[in-house]
């Protein structure tokens, strides 16, 4: 099949080496396959989501000859079922996601590529970060932070903080009991472990930081590869401005070889009507650190 622009798109699976099967599409330029681009989505997000991005990001790349990857994570949809146990967003362990692009890497890998960059979007953003600092994966060039917003800090803007650290207790509760089990419906549909995960500061999903001083970032400190963080100027989700994000990050990308902050103005979290912007600042960033190497 291919998109309205013309590009050939395939559909895809792979399976991790704990046994999970992810859906996906690849876009691939027709000559060179030297780069190519892994794109995790974000919570309860599929690959097939976000359609004008996706053309947009599988035609600048390939006609930049990078190819574009973009797969199911276990987190897709806010649940799933994979054989007896169910799965997806809500109920999801997220130091797993490690499994899940440590396949989509090979994946790349196989299909000839040599370079292989990271672009995490939302929660996906902190699942590369996380990846990139913990399996240390030197098959990896670059990570791409693509609305790196704190859930914890988004949580406490939308509830308040006392309110928020009293539900975070509460689910504490209820995790030593069962931790499957459904966190109130008025919180959302969440397992009491997902909402800790999510929610409690310090946990490994807690990968930015930026509303708690003095925290250690440990995740970010610890990666040495070129670094971009791109934020939208109107996303919802942020309890500060933009660039504060942006300095926090560049602040603590302290072993990075080289890192790029951007605001895109009027973008909102998803970067909706502003796909093409996205993209060409994506081709641009990977063709730059290519030649940094």
């Amino acid at each position: 099949m291919t998109t309205p622009s013309g590009v050939p798109v395939s559909l895809v699976r792979l399976r991790t080496r704990d046994g999970v099967w992810l859906d996906g599409l690849v876009a691939e330029p027709r000559r060179r396959r030297r780069t190519a681009l892994v794109w995790v989505h974000g919570l309860g997000s599929v690959f097939s989501s976000a359609q004008p991005l996706i053309r947009e990001m599988s035609t600048r790349l390939n006609a930049a000859g990078i190819g574009y990857f973009k797969f199911n994570n276990r987190g897709h949809d806010v649940v799933a079922r994979r054989g007896k146990h169910l799965t997806g967003a809500a109920f999801e362990r997220f130091g797993q996601s490690v499994e899940d692009i440590r396949a989509m890497v090979a994946f790349a890998r196989k299909r000839g590529y040599r370079r292989v960059i990271l672009a995490g979007h939302s929660t996906g953003a902190n699942k590369v970060l996380y990846y990139g600092a913990r399996a240390r994966d030197r098959r990896i060039s670059g990570l791409i932070l693509l609305g790196p917003v704190s859930d914890v800090a988004a949580e406490a803007k939308r509830l308040g903080r006392r309110e928020l650290r009293r539900r975070v207790a509460a689910a504490e509760r209820i995790a030593r009991r069962d931790p499957q089990a459904l966190v109130p419906r008025a919180w959302g549909f969440w397992s009491a472990r997902r909402y800790l995960s999510l929610y409690r500061p310090g946990g490994d999903e807690d990968v930015f930081p930026y509303y708690r001083p003095g925290a250690r970032w440990t995740a970010l400190r610890s990666v040495r590869l070129p670094v971009a963080a791109i934020v939208g100027s109107r996303d919802e989700f942020l309890d500060r401005r933009p660039q504060d994000v942006i300095d926090a990050l560049r602040r603590n990308a302290s072993r990075a070889p080289s890192f790029t902050g951007t605001v895109v103005s009027g973008a909102r979290h998803g970067f909706q009507n502003r796909e093409r912007e996205l993209a060409d600042l994506i081709v641009r960033w990977v063709h730059s650190s290519s030649r940094d190497e």
